[in-house]
């Protein structure tokens, strides 16, 4: 039975890609089906909220970091995955070092208790700066726009790189488990 990994892109298209080498489409299909999960919906909404763009935004790390390094599931402790995520960063870097205190008071309060916790707060206001580490604010467009920037960079990479190579293979071996997780 076909599974629908994107809109466009089933788990059959997915077997023709990875048996091709297909690089290309290998890009395309990723770049599509993180723009419909994690940034369409906050393009052109009206209707976005922080609150949201951060939930999305920790769902999005854990994705991404897995599909960097080839996991079937995040397998380490989420405070080591998000220090390890932000200080490897290019756009987040600011964040080195509050990884953990990200992960327990962002995307834990988020997820878990459905606010944020340890006095840090979500803010969208212009003028405000992507984090403020004495106030502990976070601008949530500033920080889902740099996670864009981040994964466009990763694929960019990717895209230099011969398919045998480490970085390929990890992306194909999680890809291969999403598939194999929906079967």
């Amino acid at each position: 039975m076909s599974v629908e990994l994107s809109l466009a892109v089933s788990s059959e298209d997915w077997d023709s890609f990875k048996d091709g080498k297909d690089k290309t489409s290998i890009l395309t299909f990723l770049r599509h089906r993180y723009e419909e999960r994690y940034f369409e919906p906050f393009s052109c909404n009206d209707s976005k909220h922080g609150f949201s763009m951060m939930a999305i935004s920790c769902l999005m790390i854990e994705s991404f970091v897995s599909l960097e390094n080839g996991w079937k599931k995040t397998n380490k402790p989420g405070s080591e995955v998000f220090e390890s995520f932000f200080s490897n960063s290019k756009y987040l870097k600011e964040f080195t070092g509050i990884g953990g205190e990200f992960y327990k008071n962002i995307r834990c309060g988020i997820l878990h208790q459905a606010e944020t916790t340890g006095g840090w707060r979500i803010r969208r206001d212009h003028g405000l700066p992507l984090l403020c580490k004495t106030n502990k604010i976070i601008h949530a467009t500033k920080f889902i726009n740099a996670l864009k920037k981040e994964f466009d960079y990763f694929l960019e990479t990717l895209e230099g790189l011969d398919f045998d190579s480490p970085n390929w293979k990890k992306v194909v071996k999680k890809i291969d488990y999403i598939v194999s997780n929906c079967s």
